[in-house]
């Protein structure tokens, strides 16, 4: 189970039913310095934390296509640590609306379709799998830019954070692993490319995103009863634009390299791992890539899955589709 994809490397054959759940925490605790063109003579600081769940379901439709539904609830805070009041900043969360914001809990829902060029099930062997999707956002998104691109002039107390962006997206998606016999037993990688259909009725066009994830699981190590995961991963994204206006530092490289455990229990396979994120390149709160600041960000990971002894027996007929 790759770090935060109970789904990922995992072929169903034809009627097999996998649940999965993945929790994401995060931890940033940012600053940056004064504006250039802002009335705010301070720096600005602050903590956000994360709490992210998805929820999914996968259906093996035959032993060559599988289809996988998921759901994101979560919750995103502020905390606010400096004494001076700030519009751009205050302690609040993403369950609550704001002035340019609709608060809740749901973010956004997605829809993949995979094909299993190549599936060894539980023997040693290579998983390749193709897939396709589209990402559905919720309500719970940004009503306004929060920068004011177009014009300064009615600058007014916003919030820069929300729990989706409120795009729809087409995502592709390429997964490559191999199951060994040796350590490490379980090693490969999934890229990801997403990519927004258009703006939303917002005015808001979120950046096109590109992620790789390598992954590599040893053997059970009888000590602690469970194995070990290694993760390197790169995001990139492009720039997102308000209504036509480049989206101040929207465009970023994160590489993030993470440790887990992962163990099989009779409930199903669960893991445990830490993530440490690195900004390579680009910024946060929006701040002018120009703008001294600093950045300190964890994740801690969960994951489960459990594949359903029961199948859907009348898939069974389009086993070799």
């Amino acid at each position: 189970m790759p770090v935060g994809n109970s789904d990922r490397g995992v072929g169903l054959w034809a009627g097999q039913i996998m649940f999965g759940l993945d929790n994401s925490n995060e931890y940033i605790d940012w600053w940056h310095d004064v504006l250039p063109d802002s009335s705010e003579n301070f720096e600005h600081k602050g903590i956000m934390i994360s709490g992210v769940f998805t929820p999914s379901l996968s259906i093996g439709l035959s032993n060559y296509f599988n289809v996988s539904l998921s759901q994101v609830v979560g919750y995103r805070h502020m905390f606010w640590t400096k004494d001076e009041y700030s519009i751009h900043h205050r302690t609040e969360g993403t369950n609550k609306s704001f002035m340019n914001a609709v608060g809740g809990l749901l973010g956004d829902r997605k829809v993949m379709v995979r094909y299993l060029a190549a599936n060894t099930g539980k023997g040693a062997g290579a998983r390749i799998f193709v897939g396709g999707g589209v990402v559905f956002p919720s309500k719970n998104t940004l009503t306004s830019d929060p920068y004011f691109l177009r014009s300064r002039d009615d600058l007014e107390e916003h919030r820069h954070f929300s729990i989706s962006d409120g795009c729809y997206k087409l995502v592709g998606e390429m997964q490559f692993y191999l199951k060994r016999t040796s350590n490490p037993v379980f090693v490969g990688g999934a890229f990801l490319a997403r990519t927004p259909v258009k703006e939303n009725k917002y005015g808001y066009k979120s950046p096109n995103a590109y992620d790789l994830s390598l992954t590599a699981t040893t053997k059970e190590i009888s000590i602690i009863k469970g194995s070990v995961n290694f993760n390197i991963g790169l995001l990139h994204t492009t720039y997102g634009y308000w209504n036509g206006f480049r989206e101040p530092n929207s465009q970023a490289t994160i590489a993030n390299f993470g440790l887990g455990l992962l163990k099989s229990a009779n409930v199903g396979v669960v893991s445990l791992s830490v993530l440490k994120p690195f900004f390579i390149y680009g910024g946060y709160s929006g701040t002018d890539s120009k703008v001294d600041s600093k950045i300190n960000a964890w994740r801690l990971n969960f994951g489960f899955r459990r594949l359903f002894n029961y199948t859907i027996p009348w898939l069974d007929p389009f086993k070799n589709l």
